[in-house]
């Protein structure tokens, strides 16, 4: 598992951790369980492998996605960290792709089990569904048709805020910049390198704007662009960003309207936002874009890490008290 501050660039790309809600619709079989995991991850899932775990009233508490192309040993790490945190006493493992993984999941299956107990292993292709358990009767041979329309979870799940688009590429949708709105800020930019006021006022000041409802204009967006590449201005920032809706307007607005030297902090910020909201594929797809923009930076890193932990962000109090280990919450 990354550690603080040694996150890898390619980490974003290759897992999802999602942490669920306290009380998420109960799983009764196989059919409700693909009908939950898209909800779960905000996107139906395709060429991955998804690892969910459950408790023993049958309520989903975290689920894992990576991309088929993974290393098995990376998957099962992963999975058995966030098993361990999440305190789950059950897993299913799902795939999505052709027939011929059959075999590899299976032997996933059973490396994940001496961690936890592994109750299902299922194959998704081309709309069916495959019980890959030994001697199970619960799909016929050819599989079984997925219906999500059969069962109440999806219904549920839309009444409580969830949504599941198409793929994981449609959150980069998110996050495109905006030519026009970029040209813009380059030239106010010019204008106001001329004066810069205390980066931390500006942020603030930038956060009172967006939280009244009201969208920042080409010069604010430049000044908190300016801002937000000064060290004291980014913290402030970061500190003051938790789960608000209006804040999740602010940066990806934002992200939008920068110009790319700019992009990372905003992106981060998107991302931390995402986070705090329960939207793991969006703050992935953030996290990203701001890994490409600034491979090296620390915000990246650390968001990384607290991603990648599987950490429920409402055991997180934010901002941190102070004095706060960070190395704890990886242990």
């Amino acid at each position: 598992m990354p550690q603080i501050g040694v996150a890898t660039p390619a980490t974003p790309l290759r897992s999802v951790i999602a942490v669920l809600d306290p009380a998420p619709s109960v799983v009764h079989g196989p059919a409700d369980l693909l009908t939950t995991i898209p909800y779960v991850l905000g996107h139906h899932p395709h060429d991955s492998i998804v690892v969910v775990f459950v408790t023993g009233d049958g309520r989903l508490t975290c689920g894992l996605s990576v991309d088929r192309q993974a290393p098995d040993e990376f998957i099962i790490d992963q999975s058995s960290t966030a098993a361990a945190r999440a305190d789950a006493n059950r897993a299913f493992i799902v795939g999505y792709g052709p027939l011929s993984d059959r075999n590899r999941l299976i032997g996933l299956a059973d490396s994940l089990h001496m961690a936890v107990t592994v109750k299902a292993c299922l194959l998704v292709d081309d709309g069916r569904y495959f019980c890959l358990n030994g001697g199970c009767p619960c799909t016929p041979e050819h599989g079984a048709v997925l219906d999500p329309a059969g069962s109440v979870i999806a219904a549920e799940m839309t009444l409580s805020g969830r949504v599941a688009l198409p793929s994981r590429e449609h959150f980069d949708s998110f996050i495109e910049p905006d030519p026009d709105a970029q040209a813009r800020t380059s030239a106010a930019l010019n204008s106001v390198m001329e004066l810069l006021p205390d980066p931390v006022a500006v942020v603030h000041t930038s956060l009172d704007i967006a939280s009244a409802g009201d969208r920042l204009s080409d010069e604010q967006v430049a000044y908190l662009a300016v801002a937000l590449q000064d060290n004291n201005g980014r913290s402030a920032a970061w500190v003051a960003t938790t789960g608000e809706t209006w804040q999740h307007n602010l940066w990806l607005d934002l992200v939008r309207r920068v110009p790319e030297h700019c992009v990372a902090a905003p992106a981060n910020l998107v991302a931390w936002n995402a986070w705090r909201r329960s939207e793991p594929a969006l703050a992935w797809a953030a996290l990203s874009k701001a890994v490409h923009a600034l491979p090296d930076n620390t915000m990246s890193h650390l968001i990384g890490a607290v991603l990648t932990a599987g950490i429920n962000p409402a055991t997180l109090p934010w901002p941190l008290p102070e004095g706060t280990d960070l190395e704890v919450l990886f242990r």
